[in-house]
């Protein structure tokens, strides 16, 4: 069990080691020199995260205290139709989407550059041009988008498969159907605590049918 001080101390170095492979890569004009360099980068900024949670446990910080932007990425516009609104009645306020791999890189380097970075991404692995998990891996590469936490949806749950997730850096994975209980299992330690002294007339708790979809009650006057 690693102390906090040699976890402190461990991150440094692997911030070190995430920079040396990213001026590596920036000088390599070998194709396969340049995939086995960014296949090392991809496994220490995975490691850097992992000792971030690590951290933030022995800080006993929570993973969110502010509330994080959210980014759903998906080819198919029926399932950003059904993703966002579950998201916003889980208590996500900033969701956004993208409709490819390539849309979505755009979007988190243009608000990594602006300040107002996601924190999360939730992408379909099964895309046209590129996949979920080329989105991943560009993720992981970027060194502005260190941090971003990465979760892949996707109809295969075969071991090879996540595996490759895995060793892609990938923060989870969730199999497809895609319902309320899915996401709030993986994703409810994102959102910020609730205020005790808030007006509890203000806390809508959705019911869940029996598929698994969120119902929000109407207000009582």
């Amino acid at each position: 069990m690693l102390t906090p001080k040699e976890a402190n101390c461990l991150k440094a170095i692997l911030v070190g080691s995430i920079n040396q492979q990213r001026a590596l890569i920036t000088k390599s004009s070998n194709l396969d020199a340049t995939e086995e360099l960014e296949t090392k980068l991809i496994t220490r900024v995975s490691a850097h995260n992992k000792i971030k949670v690590i951290l933030n446990k022995f800080q006993n910080t929570p993973q969110s205290v502010t509330m994080p932007r959210v980014l759903v990425v998906d080819d198919a516009e029926s399932m950003i139709g059904i993703t966002c609104p579950i998201l916003s009645e889980m208590g996500f306020r900033k969701v956004d989407s993208a409709n490819s791999a390539e849309k979505a890189l755009t979007k988190l380097i243009e608000a990594a550059d602006e300040e107002s970075p996601f924190h999360l991404v939730l992408t379909d692995w099964e895309m046209e041009d590129e996949s979920g998990l080329d989105l991943l891996k560009n993720i992981r590469i970027h060194e502005k988008l260190l941090e971003t936490d990465v979760f892949i949806v996707s109809s295969h749950g075969e071991q090879a498969i996540i595996l490759k997730a895995i060793q892609a850096g990938v923060t989870g994975y969730m199999l497809k159907p895609i319902n309320y209980n899915v996401l709030a299992k993986k994703l409810s330690g994102y959102l910020p605590e609730q205020d005790d002294a808030a007006d509890k007339n203000n806390d809508i708790t959705p019911k869940i049918s029996a598929s698994g979809q969120a119902v929000v009650p109407s207000k009582s006057k």
